[in-house]
């Protein structure tokens, strides 16, 4: 089932999703959200107040995807052989170069 309502700001414009406020999306609802936030964002035929809307609308739902993102990084195993040649369970450890964003 759709989460989101549709609703038609004005006559002659595209329908418009509009996320609800109290439901809290699933990881992959928020980024299917976001991406159309961007989509509406770079059609730009959206007044500037609701282009700001939209931004910071997709401002806190990438912020909720990169939490949820490192909440499952920590939750990751990784599979390696051990010296007898069994596999054991690891950590995942993410390599990180602060030289790039």
């Amino acid at each position: 089932m759709d989460s989101f309502r549709h609703v038609l700001k004005e006559p002659g414009r595209k329908w418009r999703r509009i996320m609800p406020r109290k439901k809290r999306l699933t990881f992959e609802e928020s980024l299917e959200r976001l991406e159309e936030l961007v989509d509406i964002l770079e059609n730009g035929d959206i007044s500037l107040e609701e282009s700001l809307n939209y931004y910071k609308e997709g401002i806190e739902l990438a912020s909720l995807c990169s939490k949820e993102l490192e909440e499952a990084e920590k939750q990751v195993m990784m599979l390696q052989k051990n010296a007898e040649g069994k596999f054991i369970e690891k950590p995942y450890q993410i390599e990180e170069n602060n030289n790039e964003f």
